[in-house]
């Protein structure tokens, strides 16, 4: 029998300065199984997200799109994809359709797991997890589900064989509709035509023992 646990790390300056990015914060993590029986201790997985401190920007007169712009070409586009352009607050079609609440976003970067780990519902109790310790008083996570590239692992400081190359274009497609569902069990719904799913944290997320559940 083996036990599951996630450990987070961030960091922010205690400086008080005028830099954009500072209105982001980033979050990394590793997925570790403690075998129950010998103690040990060993890394099965990783986790990655940042969240954008809307409501803290508008309080201190920064705005929004600078703060987006600032950290990364992707933040920008989010920015375009779900807040209104010149303001702090979630596009109102999204606010409409989600009921959500809060101006905060929580981008949801990753979930890696070895690939001895997979087919256990372990990366949505990961995400799960993730969202509780990090998510409170946001409107939305936001994720691009997608299978993560092989040639990332250096990036993502995992063993190449956690990520497999996949040898053909029906065989990616295979894995997004995969993945998508799988993260469709958790709440996320897809943002128009885009590869970006949304979850609203105003709504009752399943609990661990739902997720474990039959489909």
């Amino acid at each position: 029998m083996a036990s599951f646990d996630i450990v987070l790390r961030t960091q922010g300056s205690l400086h008080p300065g005028s830099e954009p990015t500072e209105f982001v914060s980033e979050y990394v993590g590793l997925i570790r199984c403690t075998d129950d029986e010998t103690g040990v201790v060993t890394n099965v997985g990783r986790v990655a997200a940042r969240r954008v401190h809307a409501e803290r920007a508008c309080d201190a007169g920064e705005w929004l799109y600078d703060v987006c712009d600032a950290h990364s070409a992707e933040l920008r586009d989010l920015h375009a994809l779900v807040y209104e352009p010149d303001g702090y607050d979630f596009k109102a079609p999204l606010v409409r359709r989600f009921e959500t609440t809060g101006c905060d976003l929580l981008v949801l970067d990753y979930v890696i797991l070895s690939p001895k780990w997979r087919g256990l519902r372990l990366g949505l109790l990961a995400a799960r997890k993730l969202v509780d310790l990090i998510g409170g008083g946001c409107g939305f996570v936001v994720s691009e589900v997608a299978p993560l590239l092989a040639e990332g692992y250096e990036a993502l400081r995992v063993p190449a064989t956690w990520l497999p190359p996949l040898p053909s274009d029906e065989v990616i497609r295979d894995a997004t509709v995969r993945l998508r569902r799988y993260y469709r069990c958790m709440g996320f719904r897809r943002l128009g035509r885009t590869p970006y799913y949304a979850l609203p944290l105003n709504q009752v997320t399943p609990t661990a023992q739902e997720l474990l559940g039959p489909t």
